[in-house]
């Protein structure tokens, strides 16, 4: 399992998380991921974003989103560098 963390911290926070916050949740459940990514908020996770951007941290990697463009971020940031499963 692989954290996703967002930043919930007082820029952040102001910048849209909350939006942001949902926008994964809503993907992780339709793309049924729940058992691949743990997704956690932080108070700070080393990066401060610009105006209308969000830190997240996906692995080792911390990138900025927009929350208008949460859905697209976590296409391309997150689910084309998910560990391949292996079947049983």
């Amino acid at each position: 399992m692989q954290d996703l963390v967002v930043c919930v911290g007082e820029k952040c926070h102001q910048s849209g998380a909350e939006l942001v916050l949902k926008s994964f949740m809503d993907i992780i459940a339709r793309e049924n991921l729940k058992d691949r990514i743990c997704l956690k908020c932080s108070f700070a996770i080393g990066s401060c974003c610009g105006d209308e951007e969000v830190s997240v941290r996906f692995g080792d990697r911390v990138f900025k989103v927009n929350p208008g463009q949460a859905d697209q971020s976590f296409q391309r940031d997150i689910l084309t560098t998910l560990t391949p499963t292996t079947e049983v």
